[in-house]
């Protein structure tokens, strides 16, 4: 009796979930999961597009969605309810883990067998079909940016991202009206590649040096060629100076940036703008949040790359140049007395700021010096 009425109330916590993601389909909701304390069995705690779920409620519906979904996926194919059954399921599993591969796979069948590639799969879907690649994207787009620490930096989820929007171009350009005019696609591509951009940071904001998010920035600057804003990047790290991942990526920007065509096109222009921006990330580390050694790494790349190297002092060699500046402000800095008590940030930061200038003094003369890379590999 007692298993009966536990697997009656997974299976009605299961359908309170999934009736939300279902009436949500085409939405962004908000997701939280919520710790163990007392509550009403089963209870889900839902609030117009946002849902919380006690991570007790959550495992109820993983123990009756993991039969289901198995017993779903070896059914015949020319069963009615295989589809539904296995959509349905593998939301709940995805859920409660992030990095369940075969509910990913078993999605992306779905997908290929309802709307394969060739055909118009970025029409506006109907609701017959239990997800379609619009709905996909919204339910990725929800698992990535909610407060859930393990969906935010999945590399199974940020990976079903890449394939999806690989394998269905249209969604980069989906127009919010049907038309066929080429200003109203690029409008769309446009907005697209803003709500790309706006996920990417919420990710990267709720779960700290996520390398799988910025990762994904580079396949949307390479692959897909979406612009980001410098002020933007540099705002954003700012906002989190010991961010190693964010920094790396606006460092890769930055390179971007100088690609030979823009760099001979405007090169002063460029110059001044990442000179500036490095002024202001210098004076915001000295004067409010010193001794992050992820923000002085990128500074460090700065100088030591080239990135302002060329301007017109310098080639002339009058001095004066954009470098030198920089090293002459960070020498002031260092000339500095040191307070009554040193708090450790500022010790850090001293530190940091003397082996910059060592090493620049040292290249300057002619000297090998290693280590000016920046870098954010995963730890």
């Amino acid at each position: 009796m007692a298993d009966a009425d536990a697997a009656a109330e997974a299976a009605a916590v299961y359908e309170r979930i999934t009736a939300f993601f279902q009436l949500h389909r085409h939405e962004e909701v908000q997701i939280e999961l919520l710790p163990f304390y007392p509550i009403p069995d089963g209870h889900i705690y839902v609030d117009a597009t946002a849902i919380g779920i006690p991570k007790s409620s959550l495992w109820k519906a993983f123990r009756h969605a993991h039969p289901l979904f198995f017993a779903a996926l070896h059914a015949p194919s020319a069963e009615a309810s295989r589809t539904s059954t296995i959509a349905t399921a593998s939301t709940i599993l995805l859920l409660h883990d992030s990095e369940y591969l075969t509910a990913v796979n078993a999605r992306k069948r779905i997908l290929l067998s309802l709307f394969p590639p060739s055909s118009l799969a970025q029409a506006a879907p109907t609701s017959l079909p239990p997800i379609t690649p619009l709905t996909e994207l919204a339910f990725l787009t929800s698992l990535l940016t909610s407060p859930l620490h393990r969906h935010t930096k999945s590399p199974v989820l940020w990976s079903h991202r890449r394939w999806l929007l690989t394998t269905y171009p249209g969604l980069t350009t989906l127009p919010s009206r049907p038309s066929s005019a080429r200003a109203a696609a690029a409008k769309a591509a446009r907005k697209w590649a803003r709500g790309e951009i706006s996920t990417l940071f919420r990710a990267a904001e709720a779960h700290p040096r996520n390398y799988y998010a910025w990762t994904y920035a580079r396949w949307l600057a390479g692959s897909r060629n979406v612009q980001f804003n410098q002020e933007d990047l540099v705002s954003w790290c700012i906002k989190h100076p010991s961010d190693v991942s964010g920094w790396g990526w606006l460092w890769t920007a930055e390179r971007r940036s100088l690609a030979p065509a823009v760099y001979t096109d405007r090169r002063r222009d460029v110059l001044v703008q990442r000179y500036n921006q490095l002024l202001v990330v210098l004076k915001y580390s000295h004067e409010i949040s010193p001794g992050h050694e992820s923000l002085w790494r990128f500074i460090r790349a700065v100088l030591m790359q080239g990135v302002l190297d060329g301007d017109d002092d310098d080639a002339a060699g009058r001095g004066g140049g954009y470098k030198a500046r920089i090293v002459d402000m960070l020498r002031g800095w260092d000339a500095r007395e040191w307070p009554v008590r040193v708090a450790e940030d500022i010790w850090r930061e001293r530190v940091c700021l003397r082996a910059l200038v060592r090493d620049i003094d040292a290249m300057a003369a002619g000297y090998a010096v290693a280590d000016t890379e920046m870098s954010d590999q995963p730890p």
